[in-house]
């Protein structure tokens, strides 16, 4: 049961709608990751009609909840986009004489993009436009998220209305544990994300910026289109190789052909070395590619709210890839 330990004072600031609306009882694990882990919870009781009866919680220690606690804040930002994962608070609990911070999400039920392979066109255009809807809110608000990838994009059951028409799901931008401000330079000093969806300049120079996150959705749409990793990485392969293939050769990602012909231009708009020559995602937004998604599909998703070359000049190619796989210790190959 969800409880505020007695002697807790002022580690986190909570909201208290949070621990007078809503009691959840916590379930199986469905998930872990560096910052602890995520549970479902049934919610047993609430203050009028406002919480589904099943969410996700995402824990970790109190004493190392700041990444957490970051996401919460950000979560709280980014709350009027549909498209974007939705916290419903935030609290603490006492279990086996530990004290964890919890924060109470929006449960999908659909997984994540990662668990599927190679998606029918319609329903890649679709999760896309979703994407890219919570790429312009986030980055108009002054963020980068730095870590888009299928394992962050996440699936919530859909209305019965658009299930109709043979959609069925809704993609959700999670996981901001890794997002940044634009303006704070401070942040630029490691590496964040995940190596094979990461942009070049990323990995070169720890730069993040909405131009990265262009080139990580490019890669997130290959994957739905084909299945597999956007760099084909052998598995004996060492860690410089793949930083230098990525960050310092003039090898891009392979376009599969049977992507249609608006596919293979949409992801030529994000997948160009030079950040300043990619698209924005207000530019991708209005690409033939996701014409046939039409306006409906963002005003559907407002629906489901809670309802229930230049880059290289000046520069060692081989020096700073080899600096960056020194410093890039955390960074995570995954194909």
């Amino acid at each position: 049961m969800s409880t505020t330990p007695t002697g807790y004072k002022n580690k986190i600031q909570l909201k208290k709608e949070s621990k007078k609306n809503m009691i959840w009882n916590r379930g199986k694990t469905i998930g872990r990751g560096g910052f602890g882990l995520v549970s479902i919870a049934n919610v047993q009781h609430q203050t009028g009609d406002q919480f589904p009866p099943i969410i996700a919680v995402k824990t970790a220690k109190v004493s190392a909840s700041n990444s957490l606690v970051k996401e919460k804040k950000l979560l709280d930002l980014f709350k009027e986009c549909p498209c974007i994962l939705h916290c419903f608070g935030d609290d603490v609990t006492t279990e086996e004489n530990e004290e964890l911070y919890n924060i109470e999400l929006e449960y999908a039920s659909g997984g994540c993009l990662a668990d599927r392979k190679g998606l029918p066109d319609n329903i890649v255009r679709q999760h896309t436009k979703s994407i890219l809807i919570a790429l312009s809110h986030v980055h108009k608000l002054g963020y980068v998220h730095c870590d888009v990838k299928p394992h962050n994009v996440l699936l919530v059951a859909d209305s019965l209305h658009s299930r109709n028409k043979g959609i069925g799901e809704i993609a959700k931008l999670a996981d901001f544990g890794s997002a940044k401000n634009i303006k704070d330079d401070q942040d630029n000093k490691e590496f964040r994300g995940t190596v094979l969806y990461a942009a070049p300049e990323s990995i070169i120079h720890q730069e993040y910026q909405p131009e990265s996150d262009i080139w990580a959705l490019g890669c997130t749409v290959l994957h739905m289109i084909t299945g597999k990793s956007p760099w084909k990485v052998e598995k004996r392969a060492k860690a410089e190789d793949v930083l230098y293939k990525i960050g310092c050769s003039h090898e891009l990602p392979d376009i599969p052909s049977k992507a249609s012909k608006e596919a293979k231009d949409f992801l030529k708009k994000c997948l160009i070395k030079n950040p300043k020559e990619r698209w924005t995602a207000d530019m991708l937004l209005s690409h033939p590619f996701l014409a046939s998604i039409g306006d409906s599909h963002q005003q559907h998703c407002g629906r489901q709210k809670h309802c229930f070359p230049k880059l290289f000049r000046g520069f060692s190619p081989m020096h700073q890839c080899f600096h960056v796989h020194n410093r890039v210790q955390a960074c995570r190959v995954q194909v």
